[in-house]
């Protein structure tokens, strides 16, 4: 893995661009004290064309973003490039007007020979934008990679129903980024400074997507996906929010891959009338548990840190305060993981009986016993 960007003095984001990975530059807007802001990208390459032998150069805009940003991106990318008449193409994550709604002013006035790269459910709609018909070019033909007259390939990597029928991730190889749209995109404090992601941003891209998002369903096999790249991606660069890198990177993919959203959580997040239920399940399952791990049960709740979100743990008592059946699931989770499955299997099989004593539904955990060897994603908690 190649080491991260040095650490520089925080630029002024609203002013210029910020190089996140090599020739590949940050061009958005960013005013204080906001939340939520889009994330535009240019990709430069320069390169021998492989076709005429001769020096070449290739100017991507990725998620160009809204309209009421272009004049920030406009001066961005100018000073950058030397001209929007420069860019070669504009690709678009999927059809919400704050990815690409600036791609109709682009294209018409700017940059008359840009193509616009994007799949064909995107273009279905974002083609009312009053984007020229003549220049799409649909992710769907390129599926083992597009190439890039400087002798470079990215790779678009479907996403489907992250949020939309139609999004499509694209993964630069050469500098291992992956420019993932709404995926692994969030809230962001108002507070926080720079454009790298910590820990905290965890909490904002998980009610992100609690909010957007299907189904879980679509995040796992969204995340498959992205594991398959090769090499490793070590940049995920999402739509919105803060850029990944580093440990979170893992870390981050093996949270999104559990993360209950949309139906998942629809109906149990609005139904509070069992929560006494729940919380006698989880006492029973802490209790046994106990009998088996002793006071390891306590250091495995405290490393979580995505309990605090439905129960509060204050070292000793669990309490659940919401979404009962998804926080049992990681309670079972966390109890089981590392453990054999002699200790395991009585935790898992408690959980499922406790449940079924109290009439509740049933908590997806892995009653076959593999849980306790590897990571929580079979809990799908």
């Amino acid at each position: 893995m190649s080491p991260p960007p040095p650490v520089h003095p925080s630029p002024d984001l609203r002013l210029v661009p910020v190089e996140i990975a090599p020739e590949t530059f940050w061009v958005g807007k960013r005013e204080p004290g906001s939340i939520f802001f889009a994330n535009p990208f240019l990709r430069r390459f320069r390169g021998m064309d492989p076709k005429t032998q001769r020096q070449n150069e290739f100017n991507l805009l990725i998620d160009p973003g809204s309209s009421s940003d272009f004049s920030t991106i406009h001066t961005k990318v100018v000073s950058l490039i030397g001209g929007m008449d420069r860019l070669s193409a504009l690709f678009i994550n999927h059809q919400d007007p704050d990815v690409g709604s600036s791609a109709a002013i682009i294209s018409a006035r700017y940059s008359p020979r840009a193509g616009i790269v994007c799949s064909e459910d995107t273009w279905r709609l974002i083609v009312h934008f009053n984007l020229p018909r003549n220049r799409f070019i649909a992710t769907e033909k390129f599926a083992r990679g597009l190439n890039v007259p400087t002798g470079h390939t990215l790779l678009p990597v479907p996403s489907p129903f992250c949020h939309f029928r139609g999004a499509v991730m694209l993964y630069d190889p050469e500098t291992r980024v992956l420019f993932s749209g709404d995926l692994f995109g969030g809230l962001t404090d108002a507070h926080a400074q720079g454009l790298w992601a910590e820990e905290s941003d965890w909490k904002g891209i998980r009610a992100f997507h609690q909010i957007y998002m299907p189904v879980n369903a679509a995040l796992a096999r969204a995340v498959a996906a992205i594991r398959q790249l090769q090499p490793a991606v070590e940049l995920i660069a999402p739509q919105h929010g803060r850029i990944v890198r580093g440990a979170l990177v893992q870390q981050f993919l093996e949270r999104m891959e559990r993360l209950q959203v949309g139906l998942d959580i629809m109906d149990e997040a609005q139904d509070r009338t069992h929560l006494q239920a729940w919380n006698s399940v989880v006492d029973r399952v802490l209790t046994l548990a106990r009998g088996y791990l002793g006071t390891s049960v306590e250091s495995k709740l405290s490393s979580s840190s995505e309990l605090a979100d439905t129960a509060a743990f204050d070292g000793k008592s669990l309490k659940v305060n919401r979404m009962g059946k998804w926080t049992l699931e990681h309670v079972v989770a966390l109890l089981c993981q590392g453990e054999p499955p002699e200790i395991a299997g009585p935790i898992l099989v408690e959980a499922t009986s406790a449940a079924a004593e109290y009439n509740l539904p049933t908590p997806h955990v892995d009653i076959e016993g593999d849980a306790g060897h590897g990571r929580l994603s079979p809990l799908n908690g």
